[in-house]
């Protein structure tokens, strides 16, 4: 057991050339869990960044060894490349976010593609314990989190978001006056979009709304319909 673990803590080309097989194995355990889930992001994405980080870690580990009996002046910082991966991982997974009026998607993705390639790095530097159980870690966040705690993030943030169609008169305190009727009743808008009429003398407001459990947005609206200059007010 012991020549074991001393062979695969050396750096022969059999060992650096398992340690990247063993990167792409976990990197692909990983995506396997994405490409279930239909993301863009999936199997052969997981593997090729779990691979390539791990390659260039034991480049920058191992492939300057020729270099440094040249001059002794020279110094190799392993580090510098490390740092490096985490900027280009970190440009790739900016790609997978979709930002779409309120909604964003692409988070979690882009997000397990940075951590694939952290796994990929530690099995490169010969972290092999640590790599599986990050690979462990992460699998129980994205599958176990995801099936006993989904929507826990909306309860947890009250994400009752509801859209509504408001028509207004067109005046200077017409919206400034809605802002502050949904306040005044724990009332959040989220966003809007205001069109005036061709006479310009109404102003229709498709508006998201947030708000808490025990707010009924169907009677705050119905109140604020008693305004003389509002048309219409209703959650659809």
């Amino acid at each position: 057991m012991a020549e074991i673990i001393e062979f695969f803590s050396g750096y022969s080309t059999i060992v650096l050339v398992v340690r990247i097989v063993l990167a792409g194995i976990c990197g692909g355990i990983i995506g396997v869990e994405r490409t279930l889930r239909q993301k863009d992001a999936g199997f052969r994405t997981h593997i090729v960044v779990a691979m390539g980080a791990a390659l260039m870690i034991i480049i920058s580990k191992y492939g300057f060894f020729d270099l440094v009996g040249l001059d002794d002046t020279l110094r190799v910082d392993a580090s510098r490349v490390a740092s490096n991966i985490i900027t280009g991982i970190s440009f790739l997974g900016a790609g997978m976010i979709f930002v779409k009026g309120t909604s964003i998607k692409g988070l979690t993705t882009a997000a397990g593609i940075w951590v694939t390639a952290a796994v990929g790095m530690a099995m490169g530097a010969g972290l092999y314990a640590v790599s599986i159980i990050a690979v462990i870690l992460l699998l129980l966040v994205q599958i176990v989190f995801h099936k006993f705690l989904i929507g826990f993030d909306k309860v947890l943030a009250n994400d009752n978001l509801v859209p509504c169609f408001v028509q207004v008169e067109n005046t200077p305190e017409a919206i400034r006056e809605l802002k502050a009727f949904l306040k005044e009743n724990k009332v959040q808008i989220f966003d809007s979009v205001t069109e005036a009429s061709s006479d310009n003398k109404t102003l229709t407001l498709h508006i998201n709304v947030q708000f808490e459990k025990n707010v009924d947005i169907d009677d705050v609206l119905n109140r604020y319909l008693e305004k003389d200059y509002v048309h219409q007010a209703f959650a659809m």
